[in-house]
């Protein structure tokens, strides 16, 4: 009855015409799929000889599957007739359909994973394996012994496979132990006759290779060695010389399938006998690109007996660089012996297709850092120091001329090519990904040959270049005008150039002095060429500020500033964003040395005032009306083209030059310079707002310059560096700013875009807001009240860091931090909430780690007349009310934020920052320890799965601040009956069923936690560290206690039926249906 049930759900899914049925016959085969009685059906139909294809794959499939995951669900006696059945379905399907012999042979794989080596024998599982193929015809076992011994080593670390973490590592180590059997078992198989078994020989050979990645080579030939007998002979020799690598090599001569087999397994140095058939093969290559530049008609390639396709190419390339990198560590000891893989690889670098040409890329990158890094010589005479660093140097001087020629092989691969502006944009992604390749590549280069070497290279086109056009500016030709010059080339010179500027070290470089000083004189009539120009003065800023601190390169700074101001007035808008980014480097870098520009700077901020977002427009929209560009005397196509982004670039560098450049009794003029037209600007915008009520809905769709007015405002505090400036802009913007909180309060990213503003500001002011903080807390709380914007809680956090050490704000402080917690988190009462509102909980959270980190007595002062006036614990309690929520909540930042919460309140730090530490303490103890237990409860099921892997670090940290302040509770006779971390914890553990870890498991993760805990109590964390927190620097470290973790956490979730059974034991019943809802929403159920 089930197997025909089983029947007709396939035959519904495959050939029902109704899209209904086939989805409801889909979800009901995976739910069958997940229940006991497909183990025996799907068996049942594999054997019968009447099931159609189908049926055969999917339960295939089906078995492959339950082997993998639900294989605890099988009593230990029926092993033993599964690992029987499989086999037989094995043999039956040897010749049959590939894709079911491919399943079988993947759930055998896992079977041997699952199952221990003491019930495969002796000899272990591949020879277990052997022993039942060697009674069977070689045309009947071959096929599925091949493709098993291929799988099995390729499965070995496969998480679909729900094993415990320990036998998974046991089973790794009987693998690599089986590696000479394997070996055996190939060679055996090299005497059958037909290429695709030679094929499939090589591919189950490089699986095992692959296998032993992690293990020096001699490890390897050692295992082959002992199965030949090679006894002390040189283990390397004996694999050069076993069958296996001998058939690779020969496999290396074909053209089809063996080829491609043997670049797999292939390991030895011969194979550079292949680099004379590759040159031919690059040689056709580039004969055929001439011709096809030319026009020509097709011509052989005149090279002789080889005739090899460009995949062949790309195999013989791919084995190369296989090779050198699997060599590196003996060929960067410099040796005669290392010349000719070191030669292959430069003729891969040479291949005139880039995606052969850039395989090569990850030699060269690791060359140069092998030889960079530091090493000592082997022996107790190595000389120490000195002579590590002479040797170093002859191995750098020894690989020079490679990386020279490197140089001079990819330098013109980043040129443009002339019909590069008829490509589709999926293309010009293509080449300006492999531009940045070949960037990334001579900035290797250029930290061997050093930068002075590497610039003359890559000016050798510009000087070719300048020759031509003085040859033809002599003989009166077009090029002499600047009519004729090759930009591309000079652009490809100059991207190269700007690749290497991270190792542009001496200071005053007269030849990179000479090179940016003839930048201007360069044509200015590419766009293209002068946005390279531009990159390559951002890239050199810092080089310049570093040359003139040194007294070297004083006039250049002007000359480079104005270069870039003229490159944003280049018709078609190309250079904008290269000029602006030019700018805010210059500013950046050099705004101390920016005093005689201050007036230029100044006239250019008016300038680009009036561009972007915030241009002047006609009532239809132009930029170009009455009172827009045209009137104001600027560009038109500039003030249309220049990005919002651009603009806002160039506002922060001008703010922040001024700022540096300006005598410290001129800042406060400076600053209002730059204040009052974005403040104008902003005041005329407020006003076109119309008098209260707010504004209903979007107010960017009305008012479009509003908000990059805003961000500008933001731009101008965040650039400023001088606080009491800030202190009085503040001051000055308060009514603009509050006034848009009011007005734009039914607008929340309007709002958003105000309250960043304010955060900005109050950040650059420091305490010089205080004069401001008044106002701040009597109206904050009611704008928050207004919107229920996060980013109120964030501004506040703010006045937390910079006043909360003040213990006369703490009267104003404290009500305002109590007010606002418990207002932010009173609709934070189940999952669902916290979920709707992560941004809410990220910034509550964080609003409640700055009140720990710098005012920690604002939530633990206990309440009156034990404590002072202001003394209020509701906050705490709302707190830890919405943390026993968040804990498992979804979201990464705001579960991160209540985790560093948590782990901050129980580090032992916090309560030494509180003036009276015992009476917080008592507060703190009011609160935490009867939380104790569910919170730890909960964040074991964090761990158990509720939260993704990749979090389970942060989770440890919270944990064990949690467990050793329960310790404490116990040491300091303050636990209640009793009660302590660890026995939290114990409690805990007994609501994990069996089923997800036994009690070995449990009884080892408490033996972590014992040692963890003791561990930090001995080094009590003093709380020291990023006030902010986000949950990963907020708790103690200790590498040990989260590998633990890691371990449990491997443990519970190896399948869905271990990670389920933890969560509903430990969750309470409506948390673990919130958190089974929002994993099958994300497609995480298996």
């Amino acid at each position: 009855m089930a197997a025909n049930q089983l029947l007709a759900a396939l035959n519904a899914l495959y050939h029902h015409e109704d899209p209904k049925v086939k989805d409801e016959a889909d979800r009901w085969l995976e739910q069958w799929q997940q229940s006991v009685e497909a183990w025996s059906v799907a068996d049942g139909v594999l054997h019968d000889a009447n099931s159609s294809m189908e049926a055969q794959y999917f339960c295939a499939q089906t078995l492959r599957t339950k082997v993998q995951r639900d294989f605890e669900e099988l009593p230990p006696e029926a092993v033993d007739s599964l690992r029987e059945s499989l086999l037989q379905l094995l043999i039956r399907f040897s010749k049959g359909a590939p894709p079911v012999r491919t399943q079988l042979c993947l759930g055998l794989a896992a079977l041997a994973v699952h199952v221990p080596s003491e019930r495969w024998g002796d000899s272990g599982v591949v020879r277990w394996f052997a022993l039942k193929f060697g009674s069977l015809p070689p045309e009947l076992a071959l096929p599925a012994m091949l493709e098993l011994l291929t799988v099995l080593p390729q499965e070995v670390h496969s998480y679909k496979i729900a094993v415990r973490p320990e036998r998974r590592r046991a089973f790794v180590g009987e693998l690599q132990a089986n590696t000479g059997a394997a070996f055996d078992i190939l060679t055996s198989c090299l005497s059958q006759p037909g290429e695709r078994t030679r094929t499939q020989v090589l591919e189950a050979f490089g699986s095992w290779l692959k296998l032993n990645e992690g293990r020096p080579l001699p490890t390897i030939a050692a295992a082959a060695a002992a199965a030949t007998g090679g006894g002390g002979e040189d283990a390397a020799a004996t694999l050069a010389r076993h069958p296996l690598v001998a058939a690779s090599l020969e496999g290396l001569q074909g053209t089809g399938e063996t080829f491609h087999g043997a670049v797999d397994a292939a390991i030895v140095p011969a194979i550079m006998g292949l680099r004379g058939r590759f040159a031919v093969a690059a040689r056709r290559r580039e004969a055929e690109t001439d011709r096809s530049v030319a026009g020509r008609g097709a011509g052989g390639a005149g090279e002789g007996e080889f005739d090899d396709d460009e995949d062949t190419a790309k195999g013989m390339a791919r084995l190369f660089c296989e090779v050198g990198e699997a060599y590196l560590t003996l060929i960067v000891t410099a040796v005669a012996e290392v010349r000719s893989p070191v030669e292959a690889m430069l003729e891969v670098a040479a291949y005139p297709d880039f995606s052969i040409c850039s395989m090569s890329f990850n030699f060269w990158h690791r060359l140069s850092r092998q030889l960079l890094s530091g090493f000592s010589l082997p022996g107790p005479g190595s000389g120490g120091g000195s002579a590590d660093a002479a040797e170093r140097e002859r191995r750098r001087q020894f690989f020079l001329p490679a990386f020279e020629r490197l140089v001079q092989l990819i330098r013109g691969r980043v040129r443009e090519p002339e019909s590069y502006p008829s490509w589709s944009k999926d293309e010009k992604h293509e080449f300006r990904s492999s531009r940045d390749e070949v960037g990334d590549t001579l900035d290797d280069a250029a930290a061997v040959l050093g930068f002075g070497r590497c610039l003359s290279l890559l000016v050798e086109p510009l000087a070719a270049l300048q020759q031509q056009q003085q040859q033809a500016g002599a003989a009166g030709g077009e090029a002499g005008a600047g009519g004729g010059y090759d930009w591309r080339t000079a652009e490809a010179a100059l991207f190269c150039i700007k690749s290497i500027h991270r190792h542009a070290a001496s200071l005053g470089d007269p030849a990179l002095a000479g090179l940016l000083e003839a930048l201007p004189r360069l044509p200015r009539s590419s766009p293209q060429l002068q946005a390279t120009v531009c990159s390559t003065i951002a890239r050199y800023a810092r080089w310049l500020e570093r040359s003139m601190q040194a007294g070297y390169c004083q006039p250049l700074l002007q000359v480079l500033l104005g270069l870039a101001v003229a490159s944003l007035d280049m018709r078609g808008g190309y250079c904008t964003a290269a000029a602006a980014a030019a700018i805010r480097q210059l500013c950046e870098e050099c705004g101390s040395f920016m005093g005689p520009c201050l007036q230029d700077l100044l006239m250019l901020y008016q300038k680009v005032l009036t561009m972007g977002a915030a241009a002047p427009r006609q009532a239809g929209g132009s930029a170009n009306g009455p009172g827009g560009a045209a009137a104001s005397g600027q560009p038109a196509l500039l003030v249309r083209e220049a990005g919002e982004e651009d603009v806002e670039s160039v506002i922060a560098a001008v703010c922040q030059a001024v700022s540096q450049a300006a005598p410290p009794d001129q800042r406060q003029q400076a600053g209002g310079a730059l204040l009052g037209p974005v403040l104008s600007s902003l005041r005329d915008a407020l006003s076109a707002l119309g008098p209260s009520p707010p504004v209903l809905g979007p107010v960017a769709a009305a008012h479009p310059a509003l908000n990059p007015l805003i961000d500008r405002l933001a731009e101008v505090f965040a650039r400023t560096s001088d606080s009491d400036v800030v202190g009085q802009m503040l001051m000055a913007c308060w009514p603009v700013l509050d006034g848009l909180m009011v007005r734009c309060a039914a607008c929340p990213k309007t709002t958003e875009h105000v309250l960043r503003t304010l955060r900005y500001g109050i950040k650059g002011a420091g305490r010089s807001a205080a004069q401001l903080l008044p106002t701040l807390l009597e109206v904050l709380p009611v704008r928050f009240t207004a919107t229920r914007h996060s980013a109120f809680l964030f501004i506040v956090s703010e006045l937390v860091k910079f006043f909360g050490d003040e213990s006369a704000h703490d009267p104003t402080l404290g009500p305002i931090l109590t007010g606002l917690v418990t207002e932010a988190g009173r609709p934070l009462t189940s999952l669902a909430a916290l979920n709707s509102s992560p941004d809410m909980v990220d910034d509550l959270f964080l609003l409640g780690l700055r009140a720990l980190g710098y005012a920690p007595r604002l939530l633990l002062s206990p309440p009156p007349p034990l404590g002072p006036a202001h003394g209020d614990s509701r906050a705490l309690s709302t707190l830890l009310d919405a943390a026993m929520l968040g804990c498992v909540m979804q979201h990464r930042e705001a579960n991160g934020s209540v985790l560093g919460f948590l782990a901050r309140l129980a580090s032992p730090g916090t309560l030494a920052r509180c003036p009276s530490p015992p009476a917080a303490a008592e507060v703190l103890r009011a609160h935490l320890a009867p939380r104790g237990p569910l919170l730890v409860r909960l964040l074991l099921a964090g761990i158990a799965g509720s939260l993704p892997l990749g979090r389970v670090g942060v989770v440890a940290a919270a944990l064990l601040g949690l467990l050793t302040y329960g310790q404490g509770l116990t040491a300091a006779g303050a636990g209640a009956g009793g009660e302590s971390g660890l026995g939290w914890l114990t409690a805990a553990l007994q609501a994990v069923p069996e089923v997800a870890a036994t009690s070995s498991d449990k009884q080892a993760f408490l033996g972590a936690a014992a040692s963890a805990v003791q561990s930090a109590s001995n080094t009590a964390s003093s709380g020291a560290g990023d006030m902010m927190g986000n949950g990963e620097s907020a708790g103690t470290y200790d590498g040990a206690w989260e590998g633990a973790c890691q371990e449990f956490a491997d443990l519970c979730r190896r399948n869905k039926r271990a990670r389920q059974a933890a969560q509903a034991a430990l969750l309470p019943q409506e948390l673990a249906a919130a958190v089974d809802l929002g994993e099958r929403r994300r497609g995480g159920g298996a």
